[in-house]
């Protein structure tokens, strides 16, 4: 049978076979996953030398490489690749200086490039598990390259000065599917058209591509993740190429995946995200991306750290916007996430130095990563990502309780609804959300039952409407006490009992009652006046089981241990409502005496002692 006619059934097959798969298959999710090609890896032989420097009769030349041919120059011969690759990487030994150019899908040669050979400065921390196991894998190889994206190519030379060629290992990897048989591809598309979606995740969370989404290989990953709170971002790029598409993206970060791990043996990828030239957002290391995950960009630096990597190499070009605002919002839900100190002012201690809070490889290392025009925008970030991570705060009630009984208060938020409470020592990793109320409400919480835990409420026109769990649902207990809009609703345990009660304050009259009902004050007394600016607080301030009155005045804290009026008892200056704060107070430390606290713009500021003096506790709650 002629080679036409053979091409000719395979393509009726394969348009049969579409067709029976359009007809029979169900439609497609909007972002359906289609499975990613097989990466190949081999390892090229460069030991043969060529003589004198490298043929220039294909088209390629020397231009910008150094001056002369030296005595301890090396080149190779052409190094034919077994299959179509996209990224290359090198291991060696000693300190030569190796340049590389590839062979290109149509012929033509590359320009030469320099390996910039990494040693102490990339990788897990020298203390872990992952650094042993990664210098056991790399075998006599004393540095690895970064991966290089060369897009297509089938060939690589190279040249090497103060060295000799034997001395280093040349790894190609195909991440891209080239050569892929047409109908393996097409096969593989339509099972993308069944695979639904992987579900996107935490409230607040940017767009980000999972790592099934990008066709992570999960039977190389060596270990499982490790995890620690993050307190800093580390800033990265990952050399090679800026010139690939957005379909070729994952496969980047595919490639990247398999070098870290093959090459230099590496538990994962190293970063915790990624970002191409497009703004799209890659999840990287296994373990969770809502999640403080230890990864292994920046050698020493990675526990307490978030990597993040821009695909590309900015030393020489600059960072399109997109990725520099995709960067800085990314960064700004992380410090969210992880109560990440975002102030521009803010500084970190990572070992015995202090360094911002978003670094830039090199600023905590020897390389010139992330490019010196990437590094350029990491002060006009700092002061986005402090203007970013406390915008979801705005409009939004705090409010204080101890949420799950442990003896200690914990904080939350709510607006229009809309309730945000968090876990233990205000970990923001850990927040449950839930709609309880309408817009237009006003927050109340306690402990309504005596079971030790505080639960939500609100008070509408006077309504008020309580639930003994933090969940969705209709009102265990409703009520009408007061009189609306004239009248600012609170609660406190007044009696002792261990079961909190409600209150109203009407301008600076106080109206108290002991039970969850309608009806007459039960204890009345005057303190403070709202209409000239003072905010009523109520806590346990003498740790005798009874809440009792307090108010701040702009910056004075006036605190009364009796349910009366008079002048306050303990007296002292902390936080500034024209400075936009908001008073709270909570048990913070668990020894059943309140503390005082503000929040501006998202930030906490807590103190467990009843006097002025700077916060105790600060932190972005959100």
């Amino acid at each position: 049978m002629s080679p036409d006619r053979t091409l000719a059934r395979r393509l009726l097959v394969l348009c049969l076979l579409i067709a029976l798969l359009a007809v029979t298959l169900p439609v497609a999710p909007v972002h359906a996953v289609t499975p990613a090609p097989e990466t190949r890896e081999a390892v090229l032989d460069p030991s043969e030398a060529a003589a004198g420097v490298p043929d220039t009769a294909d088209g390629a030349d020397r231009e910008g490489l150094a001056p002369a041919v030296s005595d301890d120059e090396q080149a190779s011969e052409v190094l034919e690749a077994p299959f179509p690759f996209s990224l290359v990487g090198f291991r060696g030994t000693g300190s030569p200086q190796v340049l590389y150019r590839a062979r290109l899908a149509g012929g033509d040669w590359s320009d030469w490039t320099e390996v910039e050979q990494v040693g102490e400065l990339d990788g897990p921390d020298a203390d872990s598990d992952e650094a042993v196991a990664a210098e056991e894998a790399r075998g006599e190889a004393t540095w690895v390259s970064d991966p290089y994206w060369v897009g297509e190519a089938d060939a690589l030379q190279l040249l090497v000065r103060g060295g000799t060629l034997n001395e280093i290992d040349v790894h190609v990897i195909d991440s891209l599917g080239h050569g892929e048989p047409l109908l393996r591809r097409a096969v593989r598309h339509l099972r993308g058209l069944t695979t639904a979606p992987p579900a996107q995740a935490d409230f607040g969370q940017p767009a980000i591509v999972t790592r099934e989404q990008w066709g992570a290989d999960e039977g190389l990953v060596r270990t499982t993740a490790r995890h620690a709170p993050p307190r800093y971002a580390v800033l990265h790029h990952t050399a090679g190429s800026n010139s690939y598409s957005r379909a070729q993206a994952p496969g980047i970060v595919r490639g990247i995946q398999r070098w870290h791990i093959t090459g230099n043996g590496w538990s994962d990828i190293g970063y915790n995200l990624l970002i191409d030239r497009y703004g799209t957002v890659y999840e990287g290391r296994a373990g969770g991306v809502t999640r403080g995950v230890i990864g292994a960009h920046a050698a020493n630096h990675n526990r307490g750290s978030v990597g993040v990597s821009v695909l590309g190499n900015f030393e020489n070009a600059r960072p399109p916007q997109v990725v520099v605002d995709v960067a800085t919002e990314v960064l700004a839900w992380k410090y969210r996430l992880h109560n990440i100190d975002p102030r521009s002012s803010s500084q970190a201690l990572v070992g015995d130095r202090w360094i911002p809070r978003l670094v830039g490889h090199r600023d905590v290392g020897r390389t010139a990563c992330p490019g010196r025009y990437l590094a350029a925008h990491l002060p006009a970030m700092r002061e986005r990502i402090a203007q970013l991570a406390v915008q979801p705060a705005i409009g939004w009630t705090p409010v204080v309780g101890d949420w799950f009984g442990t003896g200690r208060d914990s904080i939350g938020w709510f607006r229009d609804g809309q309730w945000r409470l968090h876990h233990g020592a205000w970990d923001g990793t850990q927040v449950t959300t839930f709609g309880f109320g309408q817009p237009g409400d006003l927050p109340v919480v306690g402990d309504w039952n005596g079971n030790g835990r505080t639960t939500v409420g609100v008070v509408r026109g006077g309504r008020w409407l309580l639930r003994n769990t933090n969940t969705t649902g209709s009102a265990d207990l409703s009520f009408w006490y007061g009189r609306g809009a004239i009248d600012h609703p609170m609660a406190g345990d007044w009696n002792g009992d261990g079961r909190d009660g409600p209150a109203i304050v009407r301008d600076g009259e106080w109206h108290l009652r002991n039970t969850l009902s309608g009806g007459a004050g039960e204890i009345v007394f005057t303190y403070g006046r709202i209409l000239r600016g003072d905010v009523p607080v109520v806590g346990d301030w003498n740790a005798d089981g009874r809440d009792t009155p307090a108010i701040l005045r702009d910056r004075h804290w006036h605190l009364r241990n009796e349910h009366s009026g008079g002048p306050g008892e303990i007296v002292f200056i902390f936080g500034r409502l024209t400075a936009g704060d908001i008073p709270v107070a909570g048990n913070w430390n668990g020894d059943r005496r309140s503390g005082v606290g503000v929040t501006r713009a998202g930030q906490w500021h807590l103190r467990d002692t009843l006097s002025g003096g700077p916060a105790e506790f600060s932190f972005l709650g959100w």
